[in-house]
C-alpha cells in the first residue's frame, strides 16, 4: 500500500456478506471514496455467509479498489458495537488514516478518541430514538477536537439536528446514490405480461405491501415483479394471485439487470417507514431511499409516494407522485403509463438525466471528501 495516498478509515456496524441496504451503501461508498485516489479500509462485521474478501467484490458487484477487514462478534447488540469500536482503535493506530469514518455512534465515539480527524454520517435522528444511551455518546464526540463534521442523508435531517443546536456548518447533506450499470442487459421476467411493474426492497411496515397487493389485485392483465421479499411476508394474510411473483433475494451484483426488465418501478412508501422487522422508529420524515436512486439509474418511469423529504430529489418532471395510502390513485398512475409510452419515456429520461448530474456514488464521494478536507486544513 502506498505510503503517499491519504487515507480513510471505514468503521461499518454492518453485515458482509449481508442483505441489508446498509451494507450496499458501505460498499459503494468505499469504492467512490478511492476512486478519490484515497487507500480507503473497511472495517466491518463478518455474516455467517462470509467465504473470502474476493467472495464480497463479486457479490456486491463491486471492484476490488479498497482493503476489508472482517471481524466475527456474538449478536448484533450493544456488545458487537463496543467490540467493533475497540478493534477500530487498534486500526487507527496501525492504519493511520488521515480521516475516519462510520455510521456507527459508538465506534464514533471510539474514533474520536484516536482518530486525528473522524466524521459521523447520520441515518437517523438519534433526538428521536429510545437509545438515550447513543444520544450521550453523540453529545460527546461532536465536541472533540478531532470531529471534522456530520454528513446527513437529507435536508430534512439537517434541519431536525439544527433544531437541536447542532450547528449547520457541521453538517453536510448527502443525498445516497447510484452507481451507472449497462441499460442492455435485461433478466428474465416470470409470466408472459406485455406490461410490467417491479418493485425492489424489504416489505418492512411501511413499505406499502397492501398498496402493491391492491394495484395487482385491479390490473390483472400487468404482471407486478416483488425483488427481496418472498410470499411468506404475507404471512399468509392474502391469496395467491396470478400476475404476482416473488424473486426473493437477488445478489446485488446482478438487481440491476431486473430493474431494466421492467416497465414501471414503484416506491409506494408510507407516512411511516421502518428499517427492520423490530418498527423502533420511523424513519419517513428524512429518509434517502437507496431504492430511489438505484430506479433513477435504470432510466424507468416512477411511481412514488409523494412524502415531502423525496421532493428533495424528485419532482414532477421525473416521477410520478402520488398519495401514498390511496391505492386507487396508484392504480390510475399505472394506467396513464401503461397508455402513454410518451409519457414514460419523459420521465425516465429525465430522472436518469437528474441522476448522472447529482446521485452517482462517485460524486457523493467526491462531494463529501471535498467538503471534510477542507474543514480539516481551515481546522473547523
Amino acid at each position: 500500500m502506498s505510503n503517499k495516498k491519504p487515507r480513510i478509515l471505514y468503521v461499518a456496524e454492518v453485515q458482509l456478506p449481508g442483505r441489508k441496504a446498509s451494507s450496499i451503501h458501505v460498499m459503494r461508498m468505499c469504492k467512490a471514496m478511492a476512486e478519490q485516489g484515497y487507500d480507503v479500509k473497511l472495517l466491518a462485521f463478518r455474516s455467517s455467509q462470509y467465504r473470502n474478501e474476493a467472495q464480497l467484490f463479486e457479490f456486491y458487484g463491486v471492484d476490488s479498489a479498497f482493503e476489508i477487514k472482517t471481524i466475527w462478534v456474538p449478536g448484533q447488540g450493544r456488545l458487537a458495537s463496543l467490540i467493533l469500536a475497540l478493534v477500530a482503535i487498534l486500526q487507527v493506530l496501525m492504519f493511520r488514516p488521515t480521516i475516519a469514518y462510520t455510521r456507527a455512534v459508538v465506534s464514533a465515539f471510539a474514533l474520536s478518541l484516536s482518530a486525528p480527524g473522524f466524521v459521523y454520517e447520520a441515518h437517523t435522528f438519534l433526538y428521536g430514538t429510545r437509545r438515550k444511551w447513543m444520544l450521550k455518546l453523540f453529545n460527546r464526540f461532536i465536541k472533540k477536537r478531532s470531529f471534522a463534521g456530520m454528513v446527513v442523508i437529507s435536508q430534512a435531517l439537517k434541519n431536525l439536528y439544527s433544531q437541536e443546536g447542532i450547528a449547520e456548518k457541521d453538517m453536510l447533506v448527502a443525498h445516497d446514490g447510484a452507481d451507472e450499470k449497462p441499460l442492455e442487459e435485461k433478466g428474465s421476467l416470470k409470466g408472459e405480461f406485455s406490461f410490467n411493474a417491479g418493485y425492489f426492497g424489504s416489505l418492512f411496515k411501511g413499505r406499502g405491501l397492501e398498496v402493491l397487493l391492491k394495484m395487482a389485485e385491479g390490473r390483472p392483465n400487468i404482471g407486478f415483479h416483488i425483488f427481496g421479499a418472498s410470499p411468506k411476508d404475507l404471512n399468509g394474510q392474502h391469496k395467491p394471485l396470478p400476475n404476482l411473483f416473488f424473486y426473493g433475494f437477488v445478489s446485488p451484483a446482478w438487481v440491476h439487470i431486473y430493474r431494466n426488465a421492467c416497465d414501471v418501478l414503484l416506491a409506494p412508501y408510507q407516512p411511516e417507514v421502518f428499517v427492520s422487522s423490530k418498527a423502533a422508529f420511523s424513519t419517513s420524515s428524512y429518509m434517502s431511499p437507496l431504492k430511489i436512486f438505484e430506479y433513477m439509474s435504470a432510466r424507468k418511469s416512477m411511481i412514488v409516494s409523494d412524502i415531502p423529504v423525496l421532493r428533495e430529489v424528485l419532482s414532477n418532471d421525473t416521477a410520478l407522485l402520488v398519495p401514498a395510502e390511496v391505492p386507487e390513485a396508484w392504480i390510475e398512475a399505472l394506467d396513464r403509463l401503461q397508455n402513454d409510452a410518451g409519457l414514460r419515456g419523459q420521465l425516465q429520461q429525465q430522472a436518469y438525466d437528474e441522476f448522472l448530474r447529482n446521485y452517482t456514488w462517485h460524486q457523493r464521494a467526491a462531494h463529501i471528501i471535498n467538503w471534510v478536507t477542507t474543514r480539516i486544513r481551515k481546522g473547523d
